[in-house]
């Protein structure tokens, strides 16, 4: 066997494991702030309310933020908002005293659609990537710059592929949260990992349906006969979560979280679904967290037959809809 020297570059770091080998970990790569972000266009995922008063109305709106994250106090905390998006629930942490990274896609390469035959993202992928690109990606990023400016933000942001993110130093932030985010993955198993292991305390998934049993199920949102629904991909059952974050060292617990969603074609309408809160057991947020009685959420019994959603802006994410974009502006 050869022995070399292997070079080290400054970005990274050896962090020694339990067995005294040494495993390489890697910095997140800091995006430097997009200075022309609020002259270009943007497309923006929720409504956001700035500190000069004005107010700029996205698909949809969060009356309570605190509600939505399941009560969870974020003073002080390190979090990582995952899917920051315009980044609110990133500048909102951040107005409750929170240090925030916020995260991205890098590029439109990371986003996976099901499968049809009918399909952009199936037929001519380098088009699809093309027009996504323009059309989606950087609009959504620029919202969050824009959003960043306008708050006199001290958050940073990330764009890195979630694979990389089991790369980094582990338990590198205190909470990290991935709102609406779960529905939206193919490989959700996989992501919830990798935001525990960067978790030192707890995982906030807010605003992410659940299917009401104990078995260990997974199952697609739809029937998978419709190629205009394609961006979505499964449901997790309560004990498929219940068992991933009991194998990660955490305990889960079940809240209320609501938001007001105003793209359907018949006008603004009241959206209710669970937040997921996994608290790390033998740290002092497991000790003191209790959920507030009023933010109890009671799973329903399962119902009969699975329900299919239909085509409406309501359940596309902000990829997906063709024709939101918006530029800046009081609304």
């Amino acid at each position: 066997m050869h022995h070399g020297t292997v070079i080290t570059p400054p970005e990274r770091q050896f962090d020694a494991v339990a067995e005294g080998s040494a495993v390489m970990s890697t910095q997140p790569n800091y995006e430097n702030p997009w200075e022309e972000a609020q002259n270009n266009r943007s497309y923006w995922y929720h409504t956001m309310a700035f500190p000069d008063g004005e107010t700029i109305r996205g698909s949809w709106t969060i009356e309570d933020f605190d509600q939505y994250i399941g009560g969870y106090d974020l003073s002080g905390k390190t979090v990582l908002d995952i899917g920051t998006a315009s980044g609110f629930l990133a500048f909102s942490a951040e107005k409750r005293g929170a240090q925030v990274t916020g995260l991205d896609a890098a590029s439109i390469d990371e986003f996976r659609h099901v499968p049809f035959s009918d399909s952009l993202s199936y037929k001519d992928i380098r088009q699809f990537k093309d027009v996504w690109t323009r059309d989606n990606l950087i609009p959504i990023k620029n919202s969050w710059w824009h959003a960043w400016a306008k708050n006199n933000s001290k958050a940073k942001c990330v764009y890195a592929p979630m694979p990389e993110l089991y790369e980094w130093p582990e338990q590198m932030f205190d909470v990290v949260m991935a709102g609406a985010i779960v529905e939206h993955l193919s490989e959700p198993v996989f992501a919830i990992g990798a935001w525990a292991r960067l978790a030192r305390e707890a995982v906030l998934i807010p605003f992410t349906d659940v299917i009401p049993v104990d078995d260990l199920i997974m199952r697609p949102i739809t029937p998978l006969d419709n190629s205009k629904i394609n961006y979505v991909w499964w449901h997790l059952s309560r004990g498929l979560y219940n068992k991933i974050f009991n194998n990660l060292g955490f305990d889960v617990h079940y809240t209320l979280a609501q938001a007001e969603h105003h793209d359907d074609v018949n006008g603004s309408t009241i959206a209710k679904r669970p937040s997921i809160i996994a608290v790390r057991r033998g740290t002092e947020a497991h000790r003191t967290f209790k959920v507030d009685p009023s933010l109890t959420f009671t799973m329903p019994e399962p119902e009969p037959a699975v329900q299919v959603p239909q085509d409406t802006p309501a359940r596309r994410p902000w990829w997906q809809r063709r024709g939101s974009s918006s530029g800046s502006g009081s609304h």
